[in-house]
């Protein structure tokens, strides 16, 4: 594992690869409607977290972390993720993108948010989520109904996220329909406590808050 920190915002952002200094106009108002974007995710979950530890995987720039910290000082929020594109003040550590690099129930709460269609194995990765966290797992997926909405969400995400990334985040694998995720959680013992939709319009988001087994 590598393990990458980062400084407080007070103390001035330390040099980056991917700092916004340098990225272009367009990189930057990209940067700045997803920062927007991660925040209301962020309001939307903040509800169900539970505990002062919290690990986001798959944070890419870190703003959903980073917005829960900031409206909540009590958290201890870690990054995880398989490339660098921090851009927040938060710990982040790099893994494999397979085994998580920590302990079993580390964390009180792990988010795994628009994460899971873009891993090449989901269910092990939702497997260590549930094998790290003590309390909660809390996660978001973009789903579909029909094969041209499969195709909609494939297109908009690559194409989406690759501009955002310089095309190092891996690719919209695994896109599914709601009753998949269901029973991919069922098949690993996480009891669905809350399922919520955060949009239904193009982008068809849905929220599930989980319990791990013996939480």
């Amino acid at each position: 594992m590598t393990a990458i920190a980062r400084t407080d915002r007070s103390a001035g952002r330390p040099p980056s690869e991917r700092s916004r200094t340098g990225r272009s106009f367009f990189q930057r108002q990209l940067d700045r409607s997803l920062e927007r974007r991660a925040l209301i995710n962020a309001r939307a979950v903040a509800p169900f977290v539970v505990g002062p530890m919290v690990l986001d995987v798959g944070a890419a720039e870190g703003w959903v972390g980073q917005a829960l910290a900031d409206d909540d000082i009590g958290l201890m929020v870690s990054l995880l993720d398989v490339v660098d594109l921090n851009l927040a003040t938060l710990p982040l550590t790099l893994y494999d993108g397979l085994t998580f690099p920590f302990g079993d129930n580390s964390f009180d709460t792990v988010l795994v948010m628009l994460t899971l269609h873009h891993c090449d194995d989901p269910v092990r990765v939702l497997a260590e989520a549930s094998r790290v966290a003590r309390r909660r797992v809390i996660v978001t997926e973009s789903v579909y109904r029909t094969s041209a909405g499969r195709w909609l969400l494939w297109t908009m995400d690559n194409g989406l996220n690759g501009l955002r990334s310089g095309w190092q985040m891996p690719g919209g694998l695994h896109f599914a329909p709601v009753a998949h995720w269901l029973d991919r959680f069922r098949d690993l013992d996480l009891a669905v406590i809350e399922t919520r939709w955060l949009s239904r319009g193009l982008h068809r988001h849905v929220a599930f808050v989980l319990e791990p087994p013996y939480s």
